[in-house]
């Protein structure tokens, strides 16, 4: 039995080049051999990709997502390890987590430091994820994040911070574990409500826009995505609009533009009857948009495998 290590690329693979600045080329066999504590863990390494984490598409997750079912169905694996760069990571998580439903324990990781700064966080991430994957009770507990000795769900885990290590969170309902002296602590089990999609390839697409709300928005901002497959919206507060954003919401609606809405706050769900006013969510309900309880680039996510798997309705609450 052992551990795959799945190598994507990103700051945990990066080293200078010649003008000082860090680039992705370290392979997965690199980022072990530069792991110590790793002796007595059975390793295969798979080399996926060696990119920057803001150059992964939607494609290359769902290509990933197809690895690990496959690794899933391997005997021979006890867990799988997924390395990538931090921007993105949290998507391609949530890509992973809607796509699989093994009992394989799924772990993914990445690091804030490259290898050439002091005190870079890739190795001790990249051991944290091994011996989380490790863990019995890992098991069915759908993908995981593990970063700065915390482990996470995917589906819940959000990047905070630009430049620290600790930049992984859950923001509303905190870690399931930590790793300490190289074994978990678990202290919750996080609810799945999430079904497991089959997005179809053909069906797959990165056109799907997401739009943040903010003061005074106009409706421009909105009526510029007229075209697109589905739009998720970030409003403000418990589910509220500008004025001029209701005219080009209402637009949409009538052209039959799916709109997934979210809020912007770290924290909450949308209201579905406190407020009244027009661009409240009593407006939302109104032109039949759907809801969802995670940030925005999470929502889009989920808007993504659910259409390319012809299921956005099952994948989001009518209000």
């Amino acid at each position: 039995m052992s551990i795959a290590v799945v190598s994507t690329g990103g700051t945990i693979a990066s080293t200078d080049d010649s003008g000082g600045d860090a680039t992705p080329d370290l392979s997965g066999a690199d980022l072990v051999a530069a792991t110590p504590g790793l002796d007595d863990v059975a390793l295969r390494v798979e080399e996926f990709s060696t990119m920057p984490s803001p150059h992964f598409t939607v494609d290359r997750m769902l290509d990933l997502a197809v690895l690990v079912r496959d690794l899933d169905a391997d005997d021979g694996v006890e867990g799988v390890v997924v390395t990538q760069g931090t921007d993105v990571l949290e998507e391609t998580a949530y890509f992973l987590d809607l796509c699989y439903d093994g009992e394989t324990p799924v772990v993914v990781t990445g690091a804030m430091r490259n290898p050439s700064l002091a005190s870079p966080d890739g190795p001790a991430n990249l051991l944290a994820a091994v011996r989380t994957a490790l863990d019995a009770d890992a098991r069915g507990r759908g993908v995981l994040v593990a970063f700065a000795g915390r482990v996470l769900p995917a589906r819940e885990a959000t990047k905070v911070h630009s430049q620290m290590v600790d930049t992984f969170r859950c923001p509303e309902f905190g870690p399931l574990g930590v790793v300490e002296e190289g074994s978990v602590t678990w202290r919750r089990r996080a609810e799945h409500p999430d079904p497991t999609f089959d997005p179809d390839p053909d069906r797959l697409t990165n056109d799907v826009a997401a739009v943040y709300v903010t003061a005074d928005a106009p409706a421009s901002h909105l009526s510029a995505h007229a075209d697109a497959t589905v739009v998720c919206l970030a409003a403000t507060g418990a589910g509220h609009l500008t004025g001029e954003l209701v005219d080009a919401l209402e637009d949409l609606r009538a052209a039959d533009v799916p709109v997934i809405v979210t809020t912007r706050c770290p924290e909450g769900r949308l209201a579905r009857s406190t407020y009244g006013f027009r661009g409240s969510e009593r407006t939302l309900r109104r032109l039949g948009c759907l809801y969802a309880d995670l940030n925005l680039q999470k929502t889009r996510i989920r808007a993504i495998v659910a259409h390319a798997a012809d299921r956005l309705d099952d994948a989001f609450a009518a209000p």
